[in-house]
C-alpha cells in the first residue's frame, strides 16, 4: 500500500498510499502528504498510497526485488496453516506492561475523520489516529517485516488454487463500548470497499456525499427552475470560488455508492463464507493477488453495529450487525444505500462527536477529547490485551500547523516529539538544541513528491478544451513537463538537507531499490533530465496552442517548502508561455477528488506496505487516488497482469512497461524522495524510532517511555 490521501515532511500532509482500504491500513495518505496527503493508513485492509498532508491525503510501496510476497505466496507449505504466513510473520503473546506518564506529539494537519477508510479521508493524519486507536490482524516491525498480531486474529492459506483465505478474529477482542469484533465487522470491511455493490453513476463531494452525474460523467445540477442539467462554470457556479449560486443545488444519488476502493478485494466477488461461532469468514478469489498479506478486510471503524445503528435506526448491537451483513447478503439496495452513506459521511468530524459511537477504539488508546483542529488526548485502553501493550498512559496530539512554530514549541518543551517540514532552517535550529535533551534522526522517508495532470475537466490538458484533439492536450502536458525545474528544486530544497539527494525519476520505485535503476533506464524520465524551454514552447506553436496557458496550480497551504516548489515552477514555466496560478488550500487533501477547482496538483505519496502492485490505485482508470480522469487501456492491462505474476522479472518488466506509458502520455513526472527528520527531547520520551512508511514515528509507540 502507499494514505490520499496521506506527511511529507513528513508529517502530515500528504497522502497515504492504501492500497486496498482495509488493512494495509497506514492507516493514506495521498494524503505525508506533507502533510503531504491520503493512502493508507492502516485501515486494515488496504493497500493504496495515502496521501501526506504535505501536500498531502495514501507511495507506492517498493517491489523490492526477490524479496516480494509474490514469492512468499507460491509457497505450498504455507496452505492450511493456522496463523501462517497469509498477513504476515506470527508474532505470539506480547510483553505486559503498565502505562504510566504523557507524551506530547505535534502533527501539522488535524484528524478530520474516523473513517480513513474513504477515498476523500484517505490522509495521514486521519491514519495516525487511527493507528492509534485501532489494533488489527498485522503491522511492519522497525526492519519492515509484515508482522501477524495474532493476538487479535489470524490469516489462514486455504487453497492457493483458487486463492483462498481465512479471516478469523480471536474471542475476547472488542470494540471499547464491550460489542465484540466479529465477522460481521469483517463482511462491512469487505463490502463496503469491494466495489461490488456500487451502482455507478456519481460523484462524490468533499464531504464524502454523492451525486447524481450524466453518462458522461458531469456532475448534474437542480436549478431555480426545477430542471436537471449538467453543471457548467459561470452559468451553475462560480469558477473562481467554485460554490454554486444561490437557488442551485447538486442532484443528490440515491444509489447504493461507497466512496472507498479496493483493487484487492474487488477480486473477491462471491460472498465470503461467515464461520459458524461467527468469528471468520473464507474469502475465494477470483483470481490470484500477489499482494494479498497486506490486504485484510477489518477497517478497525467504523463498527458494523453502529453503521446498522445510525443507517438501519437498530439500537441493539447483536441485531444491528447482522441487519448490515443481511444488506450485503441480500444486495437490498434501499438498505445498502443508507449504509453507503452512512459509511461515508457520518464519521467525518474535527472535534469529539456526542455520539461515542463514533469514535470507538479496538486498540492501544481510546480518545478523551479533541478539542476543534487543535488538540487531542488519547489514554490507555485498559480493556486492550490482544497485542503490543502501551508504556506511555497518555498521548497529548497537537495540531500546529506551521512548522516554524511546532521548533519553537519543543525548543519551549511544550512538546516532546515531531517530523518537522524538513528545512536547512528547521533543522539547523533543532541541532542548536542539543543541550536541551533533543535528539534528531535522519533519513528519506517513504515520501515522493510527484506533479499529477487533470486530463478530464475541461482545462488546458483536457482534449475537451481543443475540440477532443487528443494530441493537442498531450503536447500541452508535455510542454509544461519540459518546463518543470526538478534538478533545481533538489538542489534548492532538498539537497541542503540531505547531500546524497537527486531527482527521483520513478513512479514505483524508491532511489537505490533494487529495481530503481532498470525501471528509470526504460521508462523515458531521461527526456525531462532538464529544463526544455525551447522545446517547451515549439510543442506549443506547432500544436497551435495560444499562451498565455492558465493552468490552475493545487497544493498544501501552510507548507513553506511547497511554497516554495510552486515559485520555481511558476517562474520556470512563464518562460514558455504558462501561466501557473496559485491555488493553495488548507484543505487541499479532501479536495483532489474534485479536479473542477485544479489543472495540475503537487503533492506526496506515502508508502504504507512492502507490495508489488499497490501502486494500481493510482494510475488505473477509475482507481482510488487516480483523481484526474487518467485513463489508459494498456496501463489497465499491465496492472491486472501484474496482480497475478509471482516471476519478479516479470514484475520488473511490467513495471517498466506502465512508467513508460505514463511518461509517454504525459500523466505527470516524480520530483524527489522527501528528507525526513524527526525530532524528539530524550528528557521526556524514549525509543523514538521512525521507520519510512506509515505511520513513521508511530509504529512503535508501544516502546514509547515518558520520563
Amino acid at each position: 500500500m502507499v494514505s490520499a490521501c496521506t506527511s511529507d515532511d513528513d508529517s502530515g500532509d500528504d497522502e497515504v498510499e492504501t492500497s486496498d482500504v482495509a488493512d494495509d491500513d497506514t492507516e493514506g495518505e495521498g494524503d505525508d502528504a506533507d502533510g503531504d496527503d491520503t493512502d493508507t493508513t492502516e485501515a486494515e485492509g488496504d493497500d493504496t498510497d495515502t496521501t501526506e498532508g504535505e501536500g498531502d491525503d495514501t507511495d507506492t510501496t517498493e517491489a523490492e526485488g526477490d524479496d516480494t510476497d509474490g514469492d512468499m505466496a507460491m509457497d505450498d507449505s504455507m496452505v492450511g496453516v493456522e496463523g501462517g504466513s497469509g498477513c504476515g510473520i506470527p508474532h505470539g503473546p506480547y510483553e505486559s506492561a503498565e502505562a504510566s506518564g504523557e507524551v506530547r506529539v505535534a502533527w501539522n494537519d488535524p484528524l478530520l475523520s474516523f473513517n480513513q477508510n474513504t477515498t476523500h479521508a484517505n490522509a495521514t493524519a486521519n491514519a495516525n489516529v487511527a493507528y492509534l486507536m485501532h489494533s488489527g490482524f498485522s503491522y511492519y516491525d522497525g526492519d519492515l517485516n509484515l508482522v501477524n498480531n495474532d493476538q487479535f486474529g489470524t490469516c489462514t492459506i486455504e487453497s492457493l488454487e483458487p486463492l483462498t483465505v481465512t479471516y478469523r478474529i480471536n474471542e475476547g477482542v472488542a470494540f471499547s463500548d464491550g460489542t465484540p469484533i466479529t465477522a460481521h465487522d469483517l463482511i462491512l470491511g469487505w463490502g463496503a470497499v469491494s466495489g461490488n455493490f456500487n451502482e455507478g453513476g456519481v460523484a462524490f463531494l468533499e464531504d464524502g456525499s454523492a451525486i447524481q452525474t450524466d453518462e458522461e460523467g458531469n456532475w448534474l445540477v437542480l436549478t431555480p427552475e426545477g430542471d436537471i442539467v449538467p453543471e457548467e462554470a459561470g452559468v451553475h457556479y462560480d469558477p473562481e470560488t467554485f460554490e454554486l449560486f444561490e437557488g442551485f443545488e447538486y442532484v443528490p444519488a440515491e444509489s447504493v455508492n461507497f466512496d472507498a476502493a479496493s483493487e484487492q478485494f474487488e477480486l473477491v466477488t462471491q460472498f465470503p463464507e461467515i464461520s459458524e461461532d461467527g468469528q471468520a469468514i473464507t474469502m475465494v478469489y477470483d483470481s490470484f493477488y500477489v499482494d494479498y498479506q497486506n490486504g485484510t478486510p477489518f477497517l478497525g471503524n467504523p463498527a458494523a453495529h453502529v453503521v446498522g445503528r445510525l443507517a438501519l435506526g437498530i439500537e441493539d448491537p447483536t441485531e444491528a450487525k447482522q441487519a448490515v451483513v443481511d444488506a450485503f447478503q441480500n444486495n437490498d439496495g434501499e438498505a445498502l444505500a443508507q449504509i453507503a452513506t452512512v459509511f461515508n459521511t457520518a464519521f467525518d468530524w474535527d472535534s469529539l462527536p456526542d455520539d461515542e459511537g463514533i469514535y470507538l477504539s479496538t486498540g492501544m488508546y481510546t480518545l478523551e477529547a479533541y478539542e476543534e483542529r487543535a488538540e487531542m488526548t488519547l489514554v490507555a485502553n485498559p480493556d486492550y490485551t490482544w497485542g503490543p501493550q502501551p508504556k506511555v498512559e497518555t498521548i497529548i496530539y497537537r495540531i500546529i500547523g506551521d512548522p516554524t512554530a511546532a521548533v519553537q514549541a519543543l525548543a519551549n518543551e511544550e512538546i516532546d516529539v515531531m517530523q518537522p517540514q524538513a528545512t536547512v532552517d528547521s533543522v539547523a535550529e533543532l541541532e542548536g538544541y542539543a543541550d536541551r535533551g533533543v535528539e534528531l534522526a535522519f533519513g528519506d522517508t517513504a515520501v515522493y513528491e510527484h506533479v499529477d495532470f487533470a486530463v478530464a475537466n475541461g482545462g488546458p490538458f483536457d482534449p475537451a478544451a481543443y475540440g477532443g484533439d487528443e494530441a493537442t492536450a498531450l503536447a500541452v502536458r508535455q510542454a509544461l513537463m519540459k518546463t518543470l525545474p526538478r534538478a533545481e528544486i533538489v538542489e534548492r530544497l532538498i539537497a541542503p538537507i540531505n547531500p546524497e539527494a537527486e531527482v527521483r525519476d520513478s513512479f514505483t520505485q524508491t532511489p537505490g531499490a533494487p529495481w530503481y535503476d532498470g525501471i528509470v533506464a526504460g521508462n523515458g524520465t531521461a527526456d525531462y533530465a532538464e529544463v526544455d524551454i525551447e522545446g517547451a514552447i515549439a510543442l506549443l506553436e506547432e500544436a497551435g496552442v495560444e499562451t498565455p496557458v492558465d493552468v490552475r496550480v493545487h497544493f498544501a497551504d501552510n507548507n513553506p517548502r511547497r511554497a516554495s516548489e510552486y515559485e520555481l515552477m511558476a517562474a520556470s514555466a512563464a518562460e514558455a508561455g504558462f501561466n501557473l496560478i496559485d491555488g493553495r488550500s488548507p484543505t487541499w487533501g479532501s479536495e483532489l477528488s474534485n479536479p473542477s477547482i485544479y489543472d495540475m496538483a503537487f503533492f506526496g505519496w506515502q508508502s504504507t506496505a512492502v507490495a508489488v502492485a499497490d501502486t494500481e490505485a493510482n494510475f488505473v482508470t477509475g482507481g482510488a487516488n487516480n483523481f484526474y480522469g487518467y485513463a489508459n487501456a494498456d496501463v489497465d492491462a499491465l496492472y491486472e497482469e501484474l496482480k497475478g505474476t509471482t516471476d519478479p522479472a516479470r514484475q520488473e518488466e511490467i513495471l517498466t512497461e506502465v512508467e513508460a506509458l505514463l511518461v509517454e502520455t504525459g500523466f505527470g513526472l516524480p520530483l524527489f524522495q522527501h528528507p525526513g527528520v524527526t525530532a524528539f527531547n530524550s528528557n521526556y520520551v524514549t525509543n523514538v524510532d521512525p521507520i519510512a512508511i506509515s505511520p513513521t514515528i508511530f509504529w512503535n509507540v508501544w516502546d514509547w517511555e515518558a520520563a
